[in-house]
């Protein structure tokens, strides 16, 4: 079963976006786990309505609303009242489907693939070793959007939104990526590793969630030997988040993220995650 997560501040988004995914969700049989953001954030599944109390207990303090993080509450809802979930995937309230985006990335998660050799071509030339070709099995898939690309500020200020070639393929071990978690798919065995770090007023950064989020799932991916791949899904992406407005929020993450790990900020990064870990880890079992 496959479950999807997806956080939002916006009703008419959200009627919006069921709209566009309702075929696809009945076909593939879909739940749809609704995020509810603001002061206090809840959980919408199956017309029922959960607060952060009821799905954190007494770790509420993992959860920090006011961002896009919040889908963070989505993922432990999944863990503990959704269990027949063997996928999840998260999308963003204003994105929509590219061809069956739900079967790209599934099929994306039936892959193996090598992670200590990177191809020069779409195929296998000459030289490839068979014995690794299906080294990894496929536990995260990055999916990329048409229309509106993933820029952080200063970018899309002066260069607009030109358009890009997507690299498709798996991320080689060892190696990070940015990942945008606005179109991403994972397996149920990974959920206690998915955690965008904290954002938004509390901590003074933002924007930086699933990137910085991205970066430690991909070390401990790294870790199992297992695999990550990007490209293999799209969504179209209908709206331009406020410029202006990203510049001060990414103004202190640009900095902060040229030297990961350095600031003061990411000892709390690390020891909640840890928390999570520990919180989700029984629900895996």
């Amino acid at each position: 079963m496959i479950a999807v997560v997806v956080p939002t501040i916006r009703p008419e988004s959200m009627s919006r976006f069921k709209k566009a995914w309702s075929e696809l969700f009945t076909f593939h049989d879909v739940q749809l786990v609704t995020v509810w953001d603001g002061k206090k954030p809840t959980v919408e599944h199956k017309e029922n309505t959960y607060t952060v109390k009821q799905i954190m207990g007494d770790d509420e303090d993992l959860i920090y609303n006011f961002n896009d993080g919040i889908r963070n509450l989505g993922f432990a809802y999944v863990a503990q009242f959704v269990p027949e979930a063997e996928y999840i995937i998260t999308l963003d309230d204003d994105v929509e489907p590219c061809g069956d985006t739900i079967q790209d990335h599934i099929n994306a998660l039936h892959m193996n693939v090598p992670i200590r050799w990177i191809s020069t071509a779409s195929e296998y030339m000459r030289g490839f070793p068979y014995r690794i070709r299906n080294e990894a099995e496929v536990v995260l898939s990055h999916g990329v959007w048409n229309g509106v690309k993933d820029w952080d500020a200063p970018t899309q200020l002066v260069r607009g939104n030109p358009d890009v070639t997507f690299y498709k393929g798996p991320i080689p071990k060892n190696i990070l990526f940015p990942m945008c978690i606005m179109n991403v798919a994972f397996k149920r065995k990974i959920l206690n590793i998915m955690y965008q770090a904290p954002m938004g007023p509390k901590v003074g950064v933002d924007r930086f969630g699933d990137i910085w989020g991205g970066i430690e799932v991909k070390k401990d991916i790294d870790a199992y030997n297992v695999a990550a791949v990007t490209g293999f899904a799209r969504v179209e992406h209908t709206r331009a988040s406020n410029v202006y407005s990203n510049l001060i929020k990414e103004a202190k993450g640009i900095g902060m993220n040229e030297k990961y790990g350095e600031d003061e900020y990411f000892k709390l990064f690390i020891e909640k995650r840890n928390r999570w870990i520990e919180f989700i880890n029984p629900f895996l079992l």
